[in-house]
């Protein structure tokens, strides 16, 4: 995608230090060669902090990363893990969802098929209002996107955007148009979630909350997942401990955009976070999850397994 601007890119660096990533041995034992897990320690901005990443080389002919649902129901990670079996090599936590009804509430494909959407707009002050959502795939060539993305018509196809789809202002009044094929292009993934926001674009730090209409400060500190990829192809998945006192307090996403341009990649999109966040690998936790029950159950994940 075409990088734009945006108020939020124009936000100054923030003055800490490049993280050192050091091999996760007793995750990475038995890993292909195509998949390795990173951890650090490192204080991050002055303030504890505790993070790993898994990176996935999507050269690698013996790996692949997979979509899973619940069908209207909800599992942890390790459970997700257990009903793959034996060719789960990775499962990690993706979109946000409902409480109410265990549904996806971004966009989720599998095989090129659409099995949940991206936000359709909301109500506002008795108007609807629209917006395209931050969203991850993999063709089938094996190459991974981020994009700002809209499921369009009946049969809900997805399309891409250049920039995320903002109100258009009339003198004094503000137009919500819903977003079409009109500037746009079919995206055409075999797999991909959603989430949100986008928080890197063309190897820079941005972050476009406000036009993707999500809520909250981008400097709040909660734990955190996100997913990005290097020019090289190499899938980055990040997972980050929080609202663990004294041993990691979580992350904002500014710092989050600076963590995946320092790894060298070129777009990384946040996913759901909070008490969701956990990166299952070798049958393993890496960060300790927030909630007190330990995973906590989701709808969506995506699976890193050996390809059979």
């Amino acid at each position: 995608m075409k990088r734009i601007l945006s108020l939020l890119a124009l936000l100054p660096s923030l003055a800490f230090a490049q993280l050192r990533w050091h091999s996760s041995d007793i995750h990475n034992q038995g890993l292909p060669a195509g998949a390795k897990v990173y951890e650090t320690t490192d204080s991050l901005d002055g303030k504890p902090f505790r993070a790993f990443y898994l990176e996935v080389d999507l050269k690698d002919p013996q790996l692949e990363l997979v979509t899973r649902v619940g069908n209207g129901k909800r599992y942890t990670p390790a459970q997700y893990d257990s009903i793959e079996g034996r060719s789960a090599l990775a499962v990690v936590n993706t979109t946000f969802f409902s409480f109410a009804t265990n549904g996806n509430l971004n966009i989720v494909m599998h095989e090129g098929k659409v099995l949940a959407v991206n936000p359709q707009g909301t109500v506002v002050n008795k108007r609807t209002v629209y917006a395209t959502r931050g969203a991850f795939g993999i063709n089938r060539r094996r190459q991974p996107d981020v994009a700002w993305v809209y499921n369009v018509g009946k049969k809900n196809r997805p399309y891409a955007y250049d920039k995320p789809v903002t109100p258009e202002i009339q003198g004094t009044d503000t137009v919500y148009h819903e977003p079409g094929k009109r500037g746009a292009h079919r995206w055409k993934m075999k797999e991909a979630v959603g989430g949100g926001p986008v928080l890197v674009q063309n190897g820079q730090p941005h972050i476009t909350s406000m036009e993707e209409r999500m809520g909250g400060s981008i400097r709040e500190f909660h734990p955190r997942t996100a997913i990005g990829y290097t020019a090289d192809r190499k899938v980055i998945i990040l997972v980050i401990e929080g609202r663990n006192k004294g041993v990691a307090e979580g992350a904002t996403f500014p710092q989050m955009a600076k963590i995946f341009t320092d790894i060298h990649c070129v777009e990384a999109l946040n996913l759901d976070g909070g008490g969701s966040s956990a990166l299952y690998v070798n049958h393993m936790n890496t960060i300790k999850p927030s909630d007190k029950e330990g995973q906590r159950p989701v709808p969506a994940v995506l699976v890193l397994r050996r390809k059979g």
